[in-house]
């Protein structure tokens, strides 16, 4: 019995463990960081901006992870989706450097739905190529990033589009009293996506399919279906991060959200959703989200070359991994001394 309790300890600490790193990451860093900059308002309000960008293409990965899968082509969708965008919406440049926009003027309005739509698309075509063509996830999504970002070098003519109207900016750029709307919809999208996956039909099948794939469809689930609308709504969730971003910089290039789809898997995993599929949690990934805004900030705040900032990461995505499997080398043993305390209570 005492066994079996330190035993559910240790799983309560590993599942809970990111929030406790989270705590004390924050403490190192306000104590660490010369001038007390760490503490300051706007600097805590730059981590919260870099991370609603990054915690709404964690939502799509984590969701994909559910399903067992990766998706290595987010920031392909943010740099075509933010590209067309300032080509559908600005004025064309006349000097030599400038990019050439379409000339059409499209009202923003009208900009943002194509956008989020391009997203979807792309999602769709990812999860058609996997379900029902047999091809590998890794390597389609993968590509995808590639094809993606190579028509925005091919729209944008490799240069930087500038303007973007004040109409389109407001998800990033508007703030409420001095706090930017952005970090509150991110928010908001977490508690939703929370909710969905822990109340609704599509988060049991999610589950259910990143778990065992073949017990999922003898439940009556489509896992070919859920595991292409798992990529609809993360190549949504990429348009919609491309919207925000793009409106708080009001300018866009080609190599835009570079590097992001690795620390999309980092957050993830470091919040506990596991890579192979079925388990984990939104709010786990939104402390992974919180935990690398706060660590990439800090490390710039410092002045750290940006080689060791690469091989920080690197190892903070093996930290993540270790922990997980640590997961998985006490989760066995737990449930099955929770299966013989059972036995033994209805012997």
């Amino acid at each position: 019995m005492n066994n079996g309790k330190k035993i559910d300890w240790v799983k309560l600490l590993l599942d809970n463990f990111i929030w406790i790193i989270v705590v004390l990451v924050f403490i190192y860093f306000a104590v660490s960081v010369p001038d007390g900059r760490f503490l300051l308002n706007e600097n805590l309000i730059n981590i919260l901006l870099h991370a609603s960008v990054l915690g709404i293409l964690v939502i799509g990965q984590t969701i994909v992870l559910f399903t067992g899968n990766f998706d290595l082509s987010a920031e392909g969708v943010l740099s075509l989706t933010t590209i067309f965008a300032m080509w559908l919406m600005v004025e064309p440049r006349t000097d030599a450097g400038g990019a050439q926009a379409s000339g059409l003027m499209v009202h923003p309005y009208i900009v943002i739905p194509i956008m989020l739509i391009i997203g979807m698309l792309a999602g769709w075509l990812i999860g058609l190529m996997i379900t029902r063509l047999k091809m590998n996830g890794f390597i389609v999504t993968l590509a995808m990033q590639l094809v993606l970002r190579g028509i925005a070098m091919l729209i944008s003519g490799g240069q930087i589009m500038t303007g973007s109207p004040d109409l389109f900016n407001w998800l990033g750029g508007a703030r409420i009293n001095g706090f930017p709307i952005s970090v509150i919809v991110t928010l908001l999208m977490y508690l939703v996506v929370n909710y969905l996956l822990n109340q609704s039909k599509f988060g049991r099948e999610l589950r259910a399919v990143g778990a065992n794939r073949d017990a999922a469809r003898a439940s009556g689930f489509d896992p070919a279906k859920t595991i292409t609308r798992a990529y609809i709504i993360s190549g949504f969730m990429g348009a919609f991060a491309g919207w925000m971003l793009l409106g708080r910089l009001e300018t866009s290039i080609s190599t835009l959200g570079k590097g992001m789809t690795l620390e999309t898997v980092a957050a993830s995993v470091i919040g506990g959703v596991s890579l192979q599929g079925g388990l984990g949690s939104v709010g786990g990934a939104f402390a992974g989200v919180i935990l690398l805004s706060m660590i990439d900030n800090a490390l710039n705040l410092v002045d750290i070359d940006p080689f060791w900032v690469q091989g920080i990461r690197g190892m903070i995505i093996l930290v993540a991994l270790l922990i997980e499997a640590q997961k998985f080398r006490y989760k066995p043993k737990v449930i099955h001394d929770e299966e013989n305390g059972a036995a033994a209570e209805k012997a």
